[in-house]
């Protein structure tokens, strides 16, 4: 998580260079003026050194940049050079005026310092603001100390004194940015690394159940009891074509079969629960229920065997032994809710609606059906049978109920469409089509 943080920052850093350009091409603009209003600009060599010096630090940032050559390193070398040429100008400055060199502090040049400290900050590295402000008062205090011996000047205490006040001004400004950006930056880290957790859950759970989860006050969120809709398929004959195929394959065989599983349920904003080998356990209506439940769960049933069927039509165009599913369909009271320990919780519902589902699928290899639903889907979705006419079958005694459930087989025959064209009729009367 800490390099994927660190490569978000990076990448940060990269796209601020236009930023950085602006500031130097700003600083280079207030020299020139300065430049021009003490008519150095006359003096080509003098103006040469500073002007040039930062133009091509201006274009030596973008060019890394742009090109693909940054490195983290590039920044504190450009800093080293605006604080050197900086520097070099205050002391051109002052010669070319006469003045005392420590009241090259009080020009408009020398408010640059806090121009390149700003660059620091929007750069988002703490630690380059203070080496920023620290180099220059180090550049500085060096050019006051070494000064007098080379007969460039001299000072007395109170002319010292003046000129540490105002490195101590650039420096408070140093400490409070610097503080300012590593809260900054700490707030931002833990935004990243936030983000990035919801991404991750968002692959095993749907994004309404992500919010729920990462939004929850409490750690351990309590059962509560709520309507939902539950999905039961299993791929048949999945232990005998398993045995055929080397374990490399089995893994490969079972990614390619959850992500066409994964898909249509959770367009139709379904949450898979669990995966256990070619089962998989779908919910609709968590975190929240909604009176569409029970009839995206049909839809996201319809789906998962219309992907299946035509995942095992092109395995047979392959030569390979075809596929068929069993879905099982059951809406009804259940407790949904985080069930585990501190160590390790499973946002799941449980109840006799989650074990009535799981019947209903099996009897779908008793009856050799793909597709089946309880009465009670069907009592809870309006105008479903106007898209897929049902066929209603004896009432069937499931172990571990004491009464027998209806159960319907969607007639294929009976649409006024072929079974092929079932993903055309699902994007149609989809959640997200009835929303458009």
């Amino acid at each position: 998580m800490t390099t994927d943080v660190n490569r978000a920052f990076a990448k940060l850093e990269r796209r601020t260079e236009r930023v950085v350009a602006i500031l130097r091409l700003l600083a280079l603009l207030i020299l020139t003026l300065v430049f021009w209003s003490l008519g150095i600009l006359e003096s080509r060599h003098a103006a040469a050194v500073p002007l040039g010096g930062f133009a091509l630090i201006t274009l030596a940032g973008l060019a890394t940049a742009r090109r693909g050559l940054f490195v983290p390193w590039i920044p504190w070398l450009l800093a080293s050079l605006d604080v050197m040429l900086l520097a070099h100008c205050l002391v051109m400055l002052a010669m070319a005026t006469g003045q005392p060199l420590h009241l090259a502090l009080d020009t408009p040049a020398a408010s640059l310092i806090f121009v390149f400290l700003a660059t620091a900050a929007v750069r988002h590295r703490p630690f380059l603001i203070l080496y920023t402000g620290g180099l220059f008062a180090a550049l500085w205090i060096a050019i006051l100390l070494v000064a007098p011996l080379v007969g460039v000047g001299s000072w007395t205490s109170a002319m010292f004194a003046t000129a540490l006040g105002r490195l101590a001004i650039v420096g408070l400004v140093t400490f409070a940015l610097f503080v300012a950006v590593t809260r900054a930056r700490r707030t931002l880290t833990i935004s990243l690394t936030e983000a990035r957790r919801r991404s991750n859950l968002s692959r095993y759970f749907s994004p309404q159940l992500v919010d729920e989860i990462a939004n929850a006050s409490d750690a351990t969120p309590s059962f509560r009891p709520q309507k939902a809709a539950i999905l039961f398929a299993d791929l048949r004959g999945f232990t005998s074509l398993a045995e055929t195929m080397p374990a490399d394959r089995v893994a490969d065989f079972l990614n390619d079969y959850r992500s066409r599983v994964s898909a249509p349920i959770a367009e139709c904003k379904g949450t898979i629960d669990k995966f256990i080998g070619d089962g998989v356990m779908a919910i609709f209506g968590i975190p929240e229920p909604c009176a569409d439940d029970a009839r995206n769960a049909v839809l996201g049933g319809l789906a998962v065997v219309s992907a299946i069927e035509k995942w095992s039509a092109e395995r047979l165009a392959a030569g390979l032994p075809p596929l068929r599913i069993g879905v099982g369909i059951h809406y009804g009271d259940v407790i949904a809710g985080a069930l585990g320990d501190e160590q390790r919780l499973e946002y799941t519902a449980i109840g006799d609606t989650v074990n009535t589902a799981a019947r209903i699928e099996r009897l779908t290899a008793d009856l050799g059906e793909s597709l089946l639903v309880s009465a009670d889907v069907l009592a809870s979705v309006s105008n479903l049978e106007r898209d897929v006419a049902w066929v209603p079958l004896s009432p069937h005694s499931l172990r571990g109920r004491s009464q027998p459930v209806q159960i319907y087989r969607p007639n294929w025959s009976a649409r006024s469409v072929s079974r092929s064209e079932t993903g055309e009729i699902l994007k149609a009367t989809s959640p997200s089509a009835a929303a458009n």
